[in-house]
């Protein structure tokens, strides 16, 4: 059959042959000519296509047309415009007005800090703020890109032949300026909550956005050079300088040593800080200018693929689902890793997994070091009754990454289903990774709880209990979180202020931080411990089971313990089993009746006769 195919193909092309170089001839003849164009030839070779004068493409024009397309269309009236915008500047008036409320009750509070240390401790909190906004920029800009498209963007534009600087410059600006504004909000807001004058205030403020905007145009320059080393070495370098200050301001608020550092010194040293980020901005802004078009089309439109995915998880309010992606594109990115093989047998080989994941990526344990500071800073700022609950809460931020495997576990039945364990055990075996971390950091942050370095001397045989008590909420919310399901969008909806909810949905926000709450709450009371202690027992008992709290589980659970109480009460009357319904099924057209089931009847079918 495709002997004969290409049989008739080849007659057909040598029969054209003639044809298609006749006309190749008379179009040769018009244009030496000057004649008219000869007519368009479906045979005729298009090898001089090139030899033809091509459309120049305009990327302002283009992008305009595209915005067009996109937003020119309104479907608006100008009543519903006008009412979105009252809406609008109504809510900001209400968010200025509790801001500038919070603003002077903290600034008169400030006004009662006199000592020595305190005012240190206060002129050295924009510091920090500045260093925590250049990590988070760094961070955010390893992650997204920093610049972006979208998967339609790249395979419309970005493989076309036109200028890819020309359409990503607009977005290039936005990002650098939006980070700065971003980071000079935040450091204004800071500087005038710590109760600073206004010339510092508005010092840090410049510092912040300046540095923040530069940091943001360095990592832009990285990614048009394909590099990202140098990003992830100033991100390390400013995250160490982030712990150092922070460090430094908890000696200083507890007196452990004197810093002199004055109001006119630490405004100094803000201009310094604004005069360095203002040369990194303009420098690093004009090199990522010029590397904007080496940029790749697979890594613009991964950092696109990244934000609708994150934005996706953020309107189903599902936080787990958001690292999630995060995990899976760092592993995308990072391909491969060495095999290691495992040891042990039964659950002390996924104990050993644990361990040789944590070798594998030890990254998380800079931030349980960073958590261990946490009950230090609070209780030198002499918060002592908020301690437990904020230190606990910070801790179960830091170690959710350590219950991968439960996550895993959680998610996959049928993988469960092939260990020759219960499900309790293997609970039992992906927590013994984490629940020795927390005890370590337990272990390390009870003298912040027992000294009482802010000034108040708190019970020492209450206090021992607190940092383990915090650990067991913490480990307790992690398990609640990486273990519960997903959002069920098929239950009733709950009317609410922003509209109709599923219940789930509105669980997500708070599932975890429910078991901190839960267990932390009795010494936020200034209850006694044990009370903390029996309810992280019930809890862990609970979440050992493998249940999670929600409301279908429960009625399982309630039907499955109805069944084995029928079955009880039908032992105990004469060791008979439970009498069940008969179903009697629908009659035939011939008038004959379906034998009934095996398990419908309570007896089998009798045998047939041959």
């Amino acid at each position: 059959m495709s002997r004969s195919r290409n049989r008739r193909r080849n007659r057909q092309s040598s029969d054209r042959g003639p044809q298609a170089e006749q006309s190749q001839q008379a179009a040769a003849q018009a244009l030496e000519s000057g004649g008219p164009a000869v007519a368009f030839d479906p045979d005729y070779p298009f090898a001089d296509v090139d030899d033809h004068e091509q459309g120049q493409v305009i990327e302002r024009q283009l992008m305009l047309l595209l915005k067009d397309w996109r937003r020119g269309r309104a479907t608006r009236s100008i009543w519903s415009v006008f009412t979105d915008g009252y809406v609008a500047v109504f809510s900001i008036g209400i968010i200025a007005a509790m801001v500038i409320s919070a603003i002077r009750s903290a600034q008169k509070q400030a006004a009662g800090c006199t000592s020595e240390g305190c005012g240190t401790a206060r002129e050295l909190i924009p510091w920090l703020v500045v260093a925590a906004c250049w990590v988070a920029v760094l961070a955010v800009s390893r992650v997204f890109g920093p610049v972006i498209a979208s998967a339609a963007e790249g395979f419309w534009l970005l493989d076309a032949p036109l200028r890819r600087s020309a359409i990503l410059a607009r977005r290039l600006w936005l990002m650098i300026v939006g980070a700065g504004l971003v980071g000079a909000a935040l450091g204004a807001l800071v500087a005038a909550l710590t109760g600073l004058p206004g010339p510092s205030v508005l010092a840090w403020t410049v510092a912040t956005g300046l540095t923040t905007a530069g940091w943001m145009a360095f990592a832009a320059a990285q990614q048009g050079a394909e590099g990202d080393r140098p990003v992830r070495l100033a991100q390390m370098l400013v995250g160490a300088l982030a712990v150092a200050v922070l460090v430094l301001v908890i000696a200083t608020a507890a007196g452990w040593f004197r810093v002199d550092v004055a109001t006119v010194l630490s405004r100094r040293i803000a201009l310094l800080i604004a005069a360095f980020g203002l040369v990194l901005c303009v420098l690093a802004s004009v090199l990522a200018r010029r590397r904007l078009g080496a940029v790749g089309r697979s890594r613009l439109v991964s950092g696109g693929e990244l934000v609708s995915g994150m934005q996706g998880a953020a309107f189903a309010l599902d936080f787990a689902l958001m690292r999630d992606i995060l995990i899976e594109r760092r592993c995308r990115l990072r391909g491969h890793v060495r095999v290691i093989r495992g040891r042990g047998k039964g659950t002390r080989a996924l104990v050993w997994r644990d361990v040789h994941r944590l070798r594998r990526n030890p990254a998380p344990l800079v931030g349980l070091a960073i958590a261990a500071v946490v009950p230090y800073a609070l209780s030198s700022l002499g918060v002592v009754a908020l301690a437990p609950f904020v230190s606990s809460l910070v801790l179960l931020i830091v170690i959710v990454p350590f219950f991968d495997s439960m996550r895993v576990l959680s998610r996959t039945k049928g993988l469960v289903r092939l260990f020759p364990m219960s499900d309790s055990e293997l609970r039992d075996a992906v927590l013994v990774v984490p629940g020795a971390l927390a005890l370590v950091w337990a272990v390390a942050v009870t003298p912040a709880f027992v000294l009482g370095l802010g000034g108040s001397r708190p019970d020492p045989h209450r206090a021992l209990w607190y940092g383990l008590i915090a650990a067991m909420g913490a480990v307790l919310g992690a398990m609640r979180w990486v273990s519960a399901k997903s959002a069920d969008y098929s239950a009733p909806m709950v009317a609410t202020g922003a509209g109709a909810v599923p219940p789930s949905l509105m669980f997500n926000m708070v599932r975890g931080l429910d078991m901190v709450v839960l267990v932390t709450f009795p010494l936020v009371m200034n209850w006694s411990p044990i009370v903390s202690a029996v309810i992280a027992v019930v809890v862990w008992v609970i979440l050992r089971s493998g249940a999670s709290l929600n409301q279908e589980e429960l009625m399982e659970a309630q039907a499955e313990s109805r069944r084995e109480l029928e079955q009880a009460r039908g032992q105990a009357r004469g060791g008979q089993a439970p009498r069940t319904k008969r179903v009697v099924s629908r009659s035939t057209p011939t008038g004959r009746t379906r034998p009934p089931l095996s398990g419908s009847a309570g007896r089998s079918r009798p045998p047939l006769r041959t």
